[in-house]
């Protein structure tokens, strides 16, 4: 399964391939598209390329060969820092400045952009507010004064702050304990179903995946190894490893997306 026919693309992967100094090689003529207010999830083990292949939609890793496209444009056209700005970014350890409140980390990106001082700050009171953390009793506390589910919504709720069309998470919820994290998958689908926001998730989590997302991408090796739906993919995996991959049919099917209808 690609994108369906008419639906639009925010982000697209062509003949992308990634070889470093050493030889070594990350990514290997990776063909693969994103729909506008899709959720695409790309799975795979470690060192399969999954994160190189996320970093290339801000620039964070240029190609060696392929172009990379977002909003129809060619990345290598963009300015990377006014690239970067435009995209939200969610990373498992978050990133929060320890020396910022809440409310400044959540509005640093309007400030970077010039936004108004009251302008962004009712803006990140209004997204602390949507991501379940009420401005008066959080805004002024610092990163250390929350818990790591707290400092985890803060996280969206910057990524939120300049109104992106395309948010990039890389094991978002990764450090955070069984219960929590599932709150958080299903409090972001919401979100994110609200909002119509393109997310592309990496993770190596297969609950995580089917729970979240639109679509799910393999990757193996710097490959990739198949594309679609969870249940097409879940059920009918193209190949050896594929099939070794999603192996824990009972791990799919008690933490899939049925459970968070």
């Amino acid at each position: 399964m690609t994108l369906k026919s008419g639906a639009q693309e925010a982000v697209a992967w062509r003949d992308i391939s990634m070889v470093y100094a050493d030889g070594s090689v990350a990514l290997k003529g990776v063909n693969l598209s994103v729909a506008a207010g899709e959720i695409l999830a790309v799975l795979g083990t470690s060192g399969s390329g999954k994160t190189t292949l996320l970093k290339m939609v801000n620039r964070l890793v240029d190609p060696t060969s392929g172009e990379v496209f977002v909003g129809g444009k060619k990345t290598a056209d963009w300015d990377p820092i006014a690239l970067r700005r435009s995209i939200g970014y969610v990373i498992q350890d978050v990133g929060l400045m320890p020396h910022l409140t809440i409310l400044s980390n959540v509005a640093i990106v309007p400030r970077l952009l010039g936004v108004p001082r009251r302008v962004r700050e009712e803006r990140a009171e209004e997204l602390l507010k949507t991501v379940g953390l009420e401005p008066s009793r959080y805004a002024k506390r610092k990163p250390r004064e929350l818990s790591g589910g707290q400092r985890q919504r803060v996280g969206v709720a910057r990524a939120l702050a300049a109104d992106p069309s395309i948010i990039l998470m890389d094991e978002p919820f990764g450090a955070l304990d069984p219960i929590t994290r599932r709150d958080l998958q299903d409090e972001f689908r919401e979100l994110q179903r609200r909002l119509g926001k393109t997310v592309i998730l990496v993770t190596h989590d297969i609950r995580e995946a089917c729970r979240i997302a639109d679509r799910l991408a393999l990757m193996d090796h710097g490959e990739l190894v198949q594309q679609g739906s969870p249940e097409e993919v879940v059920g009918h995996p193209a190949t050896e490893f594929a099939r070794a991959f999603f192996q824990d049919a009972e791990a799919v099917a008690t933490g899939g997306r049925e459970g968070a209808k």
